[in-house]
Formats: C-alpha cells, structure tokens, sequence
C-alpha cells in the first residue's frame, strides 16, 4: 500500500465520520426512545421494574 492511497482512505474516513454534535444530537434521542420505551411499555415485566425505580429513584408518590 502507497502513502498516497493510505492518505486518501484516511480522508474519506474523516470525511464519513460524524461531528461530535450529531453524535451527541443522536445519542440523546436513542437514548431517549429507549427511555420512553421502557417507562411506557405495556409488557408486565419491563412496566413495573420501570415503575419501581421511578418510584425510588425520583420520590414519587405511589397512586
């Protein structure tokens, strides 16, 4: 491999990349989605663990 295509690989790499905030842009919202998947599920198993630690976590009352 020449100096010259393992530079132009480098620069399309760089060049494919993200910038640090899309990443952190699309970190947030997957992270959200999954957040709000979980807290709102209607599968008994993940619905009350999720309820649970809310419970706890953040002082809420019980209803």
């Amino acid at each position: 491999m020449t100096n010259f295509s393992s530079t132009s690989v480098l620069r399309k790499t760089a060049g494919l990349t993200l910038s640090k905030p899309v990443q952190v842009t699309l970190y947030m919202l997957l992270s959200s989605l999954v957040i709000w998947t979980v807290l709102f599920s209607t599968y008994p198993a993940a619905h009350n663990t999720a309820h649970s630690a809310r419970h706890h976590t953040l002082g809420v009352a019980c209803h």
